[in-house]
Order: C-alpha cells, then sequence, then structure tokens
C-alpha cells in the first residue's frame, strides 16, 4: 500500500508539473504571439500535431522545420504555447486527424495589426474552437469564434430538415450514421479528403458548419455554393493571444 501512495504521489506530482507546461519557442516576451491550448475534457488527453511555415523567421516556432513536436494537453490542463513572433502555421487536433486551425500572426502593418486564423474540416472534423482569449469580435464585427464545440449537435440540428431519401443518401456514404425519418438522428459524423461533395454540401451549407468544409481537395466537383460558402471563413483580431479549446 504504501508503494502505491508513493507512485499515486509521484504521478499527481507529475501531472501538475505537466498541467504548468509551456511550450514552443524559448525566447518569448511579453506581448509576444500566444496560443493558449485549453483542454476541458476531466479524462481525454488531447493531441495537436503543429505545423510551421518553411518561410517562418528565426523568431518564430519551426522556422525552416518540416516534422515538429506534437502538443500534448492533458485533462483539465491549459498549455501556452509561444508560437513567437512572425509564426505562421497551423494546429491541427486528433494528432492531425480533426479540426485543423491556420493562424498567421505576421499582421499587416504595425499601425493596423490584425491576427489572421481559420478553422478547417478538410482531414477531419473535432469538438474544438479558436479564439481571441478574451472573448473579443473579429475586426469586421462578427462572432469571433472559429470551430465547433459540438460537431454532431450542430449536424442534428440540420438533419430533420431534409427528406428522408436525401438522408439515406448520405447515410450510405459513412460519413453520417443513424436513422432517417421523422424522428431520424445522427449518431456519429465523419470528415476527411475522400469525402463526397454532398457530404461537404451538408456540413458546409446546410449544417453550416462555423468551419471551412475544403471543397478544392475532396472528391467529387465542388459546387458555386460549396465554394461560395468555403470563402466566408477567414477570421481578423486585433490580438496576439488566441485559445484553442478542446471539449
Amino acid at each position: 500500500m504504501r508503494s502505491f501512495a508513493i507512485f499515486t504521489a509521484v504521478a499527481a506530482l507529475f501531472s501538475a508539473i505537466l498541467a504548468q507546461d509551456t511550450q514552443g519557442v524559448p525566447n518569448y516576451s511579453p506581448g509576444d504571439p500566444l496560443v493558449n491550448i485549453m483542454n476541458t475534457s476531466p479524462t481525454e488527453t488531447h493531441v495537436y500535431k503543429v505545423e510551421g511555415n518553411g518561410d517562418n523567421p528565426p523568431t518564430a516556432y519551426g522556422a525552416g522545420s518540416g516534422s515538429l513536436p506534437m502538443a500534448t494537453v492533458l485533462p483539465g490542463q491549459t498549455v501556452k504555447f509561444q508560437v513567437g513572433e512572425g509564426f505562421i502555421g497551423a494546429f491541427t487536433s486528433n494528432r492531425g486527424e480533426g479540426t485543423r486551425f491556420e493562424l498567421n500572426f505576421r499582421g499587416d502593418s504595425p499601425g493596423d495589426y490584425k491576427t489572421w486564423y481559420n478553422s478547417d474540416m478538410q482531414f477531419g472534423m473535432s469538438n474544438t474552437t479558436l479564439g481571441p482569449a478574451h472573448g473579443s469580435k473579429q475586426i469586421n464585427g462578427d462572432d469571433s469564434l472559429a470551430g465547433e464545440q459540438d460537431c454532431l449537435a450542430k449536424a442534428n440540428s440540420a438533419w430533420g430538415s431534409l427528406d428522408e431519401s436525401t438522408q439515406r443518401q448520405l447515410l450510405d456514404t459513412g460519413y453520417l450514421e443513424g436513422s432517417t425519418g421523422g424522428n431520424g438522428a445522427l449518431t456519429a459524423v465523419h470528415m476527411d479528403k475522400q469525402a463526397d461533395s454532398s457530404v461537404v454540401d451538408f456540413f458546409q451549407n446546410v449544417a453550416q458548419m462555423n468551419s471551412y468544409v475544403d471543397p478544392g481537395s475532396v472528391a467529387g466537383k465542388p459546387t458555386s455554393r460549396t465554394a461560395a460558402a468555403a470563402n466566408e471563413f477567414s477570421w481578423s483580431v486585433a490580438t496576439k493571444e488566441l485559445t484553442i479549446t478542446g471539449y
């Protein structure tokens, strides 16, 4: 019992140390770009694939690098990921198979700074959002939160608007799971680069996922509707601190 108690104490201490973890570039100064990665799950560890542009300056994370270490966030943990000045890159949840968030901290001009970012479900979808740490609006005044807190609930809110034949066709693709008819409901939703254009259209235009469901990189011919919708999903805010939240 004593050895188990010691092991439990050590594990708790190790978790506590990780919970205060700071990742990214070491040369961080107050006011530099910062991405908080918050895990609200009490039980699941969240892992993000991290990418940096090949032309990132030496001050930015992943400057000139290819494969980078993944960001691991324990249950209930918030990691402060210091991306560094001039960072352009992406964080993709579920080890690169969930929602992908692209960020651009290079701004427009010193007197009119903007951080640009978008949410992309081309590689997959997950219950993950991105927005300013202080909850401000976009430059244009719209809501600043990209991504979806609950993808299945968002899809289900639109499922009943489809006729039963269309529901069956979508279920046949394998990217949506559930039942049809007036009392039908979805039990799971999926997305990847091989998804049929009908799946893209449902997620982008019918369910109106708050994300860019990329029609240019999936099978099938993109329609004018999907192309027009995808162009809407680029955000800009006047802050250098953003928060990714995994639910």
